[in-house]
């Protein structure tokens, strides 16, 4: 009779200590790092403008169709002046560096969690930075020009994906909301406010 209350006390831990781990696996977080290379299309006028985003994420709720999670990104973008349209003789660049906070909705419309659309508002802070030079070549004149603009900027990310095991790619828009609503410079080409077109990839781990 020992023995068989032994055997019981040995399998009601084994299973007690299974469903522990099992539980403990579950409550795992998982972090998610995305790289994601921008082009500004409608910034061309201004020069080639392309750059990237890196992010970092954490995954606080999952259910059938939809995850949740946050985070923060850095942005940086680069602006060469050399080609401006509306300016000739400009050597220069523009730079604009911005870190923000992020919280994404992403959705799997399927069963199988493969497929996924995905909407990210974030806010932040952007400094942006000119320098250059501009040269007159009917007057012997060289002007230098350098300003900084440090600003709150905020917007949402749009992009939809593919995963596979731990990694997944993207195609996303990255729309800056600063200039259109708060009555600033409201043309999606201007500085304080951005439209990047893109590509990423991204790496999910516990």
């Amino acid at each position: 009779m020992k023995n068989y209350f032994l055997i019981l006390l040995l399998i009601s831990f084994s299973t007690y200590s299974q469903e522990q781990t099992k539980n403990k696996e579950a409550q795992q977080k998982q972090w998610k790092i995305e790289f994601l290379y921008t082009h500004d299309f409608l910034n061309t006028i201004y020069g080639k403008n392309q750059g990237y985003i890196f992010k970092g994420k954490i995954k606080f709720l999952e259910t059938k169709h939809f995850n949740l999670l946050y985070g923060a990104a850095y942005q940086n973008s680069y602006i060469s002046e050399t080609d401006n349209a509306f300016i000739n003789y400009v050597d220069g660049y523009t730079r604009d560096i911005g870190v923000y906070s992020v919280f994404e909705v992403v959705y799997f419309p399927f069963k199988r969690k493969k497929l996924n659309l995905t909407l990210e508002p974030f806010m932040g802070v952007t400094h942006l930075r000119s320098k250059g030079s501009l040269k007159t070549p009917q007057f012997p004149i060289l002007e230098e020009y350098k300003n900084n603009y440090i600003y709150f900027n905020y917007g949402f990310t749009q992009s939809i994906g593919y995963e596979f095991n731990r990694f997944s790619i993207s195609g996303f828009t990255w729309l800056s909301l600063k200039g259109i609503l708060d009555k600033g410079r409201t043309r999606l080409g201007d500085f304080d406010s951005r439209f990047f077109i893109g590509l990423g990839i991204g790496y999910t781990f516990e």
